[in-house]
């Protein structure tokens, strides 16, 4: 599989969180789409609309961001597409909308 630098800015209500079975100190974010955007000139890979519910990684750099928001909260990140179906914030991008 060929791998494409991409990124895409998310707004987004966060549903919830959890610690990341397979990866420590990792988050697991489920947050409902609320608008899609592009990042720079990078290509955009993740395919998503309004309303829509993804899942995305979030590192240990953005673990303290994540913890102090409450379910409901809006937010704004960019993620990347890393391999099919996994998403990951990028480090310091995470925050409050």
């Amino acid at each position: 599989m060929e791998v494409i630098e991409n990124a895409t800015r998310l707004k987004a209500c966060l549903l919830e969180c959890a610690d990341d079975p397979t990866r420590p100190g990792w988050l697991r974010v489920s947050v409902e789409v609320r608008q899609v955007g592009p990042v720079a000139d990078l290509p955009s890979l993740v395919d998503a609309l309004a309303g829509e519910t993804l899942a995305v990684l979030v590192g240990p750099v953005d673990r303290d961001k994540v913890a102090a928001l409450k379910p409901g909260s809006d937010i704004a990140l960019q993620v990347r597409l890393r391999a099919p179906g996994v998403l990951t914030a990028l480090p310091g991008t995470l925050a409050a909308d």
